[in-house]
């Protein structure tokens, strides 16, 4: 047998292991030579795993010209993959942060108080477990709304995203931050 493969299950067996190995070597003998002498060598190099389809990066929309509709179409399908893949990072980290608050929440009476107070504290200061995980996940959620919030998931397209990412910089630039409040207009006045 060839020392680099893995031993049938059972093939150490007192009584049925030589029928095991017999088995092993009447049925996968055949299927393990024809992919070892026709297969791996009319494949050349090291094959690409076949679970993990990489894609080259393409120019983003702002690098495309408004009547060159190859690029753009090509600058969308990148913005679209783009956005799954975001979605999913999210979506992982949400279900970490749930994972956490379940392990950590406390047992016992802890929420059967007559003033209950909050289990998990994850304020400013606080030094609960969970509190770098919740930070990371409400940043991560935050910057997921500006770039993709408010944009049709169905329609969407990345002229939507840089039209939204102009509107928010022209804001930020008239008035702060998102979420700030207006700038006094103090220099108008005098």
């Amino acid at each position: 047998m060839d020392a680099a493969r893995e031993e049938p299950l059972g093939s150490n067996h007192p009584v049925l292991g030589p029928f095991v190995r017999s088995m092993d070597t009447l049925v996968m003998g055949p299927a393990r030579w024809f992919r070892k002498t026709v297969v791996e060598p009319a494949r050349g190099g090291e094959a690409a795993p076949w679970y993990h389809r990489q894609y080259n990066r393409v120019p983003t929309i702002d690098e495309c010209y408004i009547e060159d509709v190859v690029c753009r179409e090509e600058a969308n399908a990148q913005f679209k993959r783009d956005w799954m893949v975001e979605q999913e990072i999210v979506a992982l980290l949400r279900e970490r942060l749930q994972d956490c608050y379940f392990y950590e929440k406390g047992t016992g009476l802890a929420h059967l108080q007559i003033a209950p107070k909050a289990i998990i504290d994850t304020r400013a200061g606080s030094q609960h477990v969970c509190k770098p995980i919740s930070d990371t996940y409400d940043r991560a959620a935050e910057n997921y709304f500006i770039k993709y919030g408010e944009i049709s998931g169905y329609n969407g397209r990345a002229e939507a995203a840089l039209s939204k990412q102009k509107h928010r910089m022209m804001w930020e630039r008239r008035h702060g931050a998102v979420g700030t409040g207006m700038k006094a207009e103090t220099a108008l006045e005098e």
